[in-house]
């Protein structure tokens, strides 16, 4: 019987030893990876806890603008060759009210607010969104728009269509709240940096009788379309082109170009 219990007592030792060894083994291993950890942290961020770095560096990115492409100096030759009354610094400036104005229009859900130089379709595109926040019973904010930067992106010529497309670098606040108020998407608190495109488009005038949002002449002799910018003479009889002036400039586009997205 003694021995019996002097071999359970033996077992038991050596159990609670073999237990005592991974505990100190892990604790071991725990403090080595704390240690590895705080010197990363002060290597890469010169302080020891790594959560307070990620949270400093988060903070500085929300107030970091994003950069933008900057084809300024590329294309806006180009365009003022191809329209030489082009006035960049008043379209730079209408980009920004035009963005401003996009976003006012969906935070009160009212398109009525949308800049008066932006187009019927861009009109029509900003119906949808409000009534698609509608159905869905949320609310859209955007607190505290700054603007950072305005540059073109590009300039596109597809026959007789022109786009210039500005590129905006943007910070606010922005979320997203259902009926109840409770924040879903975005943060009340933490700025966000992010781009959108505006696209500012040569089209017919909309107060010309029978004008629409689509860009397009015809020969006067024979009625051929005109395909080309600046043609000169029909394709088909070769007859002159005299271009009447019947389009202006109109912004048809506003989209956000980021990996922060709007959930609309």
């Amino acid at each position: 019987m003694c021995r019996e219990v002097q071999k359970i007592n033996y077992s038991l030792i050596i159990g609670l030893s073999v237990a005592a060894a991974i505990i100190a083994a892990v604790c071991a291993a725990v403090i080595a990876i704390k240690r590895k950890i705080r010197q990363l942290s002060l290597s890469l961020f010169s302080t020891e806890s790594l959560f307070d770095a990620i949270k400093e560096q988060s903070a500085e990115m929300s107030e970091t603008p994003r950069s933008l492409h900057g084809m300024t100096s590329i294309y806006l030759p180009q365009i003022t060759r191809d329209f030489p009354q082009f006035d960049y610094e008043l379209y730079k400036s209408k980009a920004k009210s035009v963005l401003r104005s996009y976003l006012g229009a969906l935070q009160s859900k009212d398109e009525t607010m949308l800049s008066y130089d932006c187009s019927k379709t861009l009109r029509d595109n900003l119906k949808s969104i409000i009534s698609d926040l509608n159905s869905r019973e949320v609310n859209v904010f955007f607190k505290e728009i700054v603007i950072h930067d305005v540059q073109i992106s590009r300039y596109i010529k597809t026959g007789a269509t022109v786009t210039v497309l500005f590129e905006l670098s943007v910070g606010y606040f922005a979320y997203t709240e259902n009926k109840d108020g409770k924040v879903v998407f975005g943060s009340k608190d933490t700025k966000t940096q992010t781009v959108y495109e505006v696209g500012l488009v040569y089209v017919q005038n909309s107060e010309m009788p029978g004008a629409g949002d689509a860009v397009g002449v015809n020969c006067p002799n024979c009625g051929a379309p005109v395909t080309n910018l600046g043609q000169k003479y029909c394709e088909y009889c070769s007859s002159s082109i005299v271009e009447i002036n019947e389009r202006v400039w109109s912004f048809e586009t506003v989209q956000e170009n980021s990996v922060y997205k709007k959930q609309f």
